[in-house]
């Protein structure tokens, strides 16, 4: 039998399709012979097979916990080195992962600075695995900074009350940690806003309010003091489009022989 072996690891061209075909431990990418696990690659003549001779390496998918360090906090994102998996993962190609602002915690985060520190350590879920990108998120109770460090002296710190101390120092900071428990975020409509029997913004001089548009019917000139709406008449001569007034203060007057607007008249 004909062997030919060598020392891969995960994801590392063996052969092609063309020549053997994937046996254990690997795969088939594009024409390409991979390995899915570190140990010797096989190449079996006889059987025209690659194969690897050693334990299998799963990669990392969404829903893995991991733990990484803070590498770099940006403003809507943070760089974190991953050092290990949980469930016997090993970490394996991409080396570093994003947590966005947004996956943080379920309350909201003004400044991601303050939720976590350059240096911390963090656990965290995977939110999305590819080959390029790996992203995390820390809103769940037990995820977040599980190791923080001072800002000031560097040294590690201790929790108490919702707060991070440093006991060298006397330092307190904030840190998104992974024991306390995570409130739901909450939206609470403007002031001022949609109201029930008021229109968009109620009260006075907004829309169906009072003074507003939809208050009264309108009125084209006369005097606020008697109400009248289009043809009301009152009496008198010289009726008025949209009301009459007292004191001669007339609106709008389309005839002057006692004719009101809307009365049928033979022309």
């Amino acid at each position: 039998m004909n062997l030919k072996q060598k020392i891969v690891l995960p994801g590392e061209s063996i052969t092609t399709e063309e020549e053997y075909s994937a046996g254990k431990n690997t795969y088939s990418d594009k024409g390409i012979i991979r390995a899915t696990a570190t140990g010797e690659a096989v190449l079996d003549d006889v059987k025209k097979e690659a194969r690897i001779s050693g334990k299998r390496v799963e990669r990392l998918r969404q829903g893995d916990i991991v733990v990484g360090r803070v590498m770099l906090v940006k403003e809507s994102t943070a760089v974190i080195e991953l050092l290990s998996a949980e469930g016997g993962k090993k970490i394996m190609g991409i080396k570093t992962a994003q947590l966005p602002i947004r996956n943080v915690s379920t309350e909201y985060v003004a400044e991601l600075r303050k939720a976590v520190k350059i240096g911390d350590l963090v656990r965290a879920r995977i939110e999305m695995a590819s080959p390029l990108a790996i992203d995390l998120l820390t809103s769940e109770k037990g995820l977040g900074v599980i190791k923080a460090y001072c800002s000031t002296c560097r040294k590690e710190m201790q929790y108490s009350n919702d707060k991070l101390m440093c006991l060298d120092c006397g330092s307190s900071e904030e840190r998104k940690w992974f024991e306390a428990e995570q409130k739901p975020r909450e939206f609470a409509p403007r002031e001022g806003g949609f109201r029930s029997g008021g229109g968009f913004r109620g009260g006075r001089g907004g829309f169906g309010g009072r003074g507003g548009f939809g208050d009264r019917r309108p009125r084209f000139g006369g005097d606020r003091s008697r109400s009248g709406g289009f043809g009301h008449s009152s009496g008198g001569e010289g009726r008025s489009f949209g009301g009459h007034s007292a004191g001669g203060n007339r609106g709008f007057v389309p005839r002057r022989d006692n004719r009101s607007f809307g009365q049928q008249n033979n022309f």
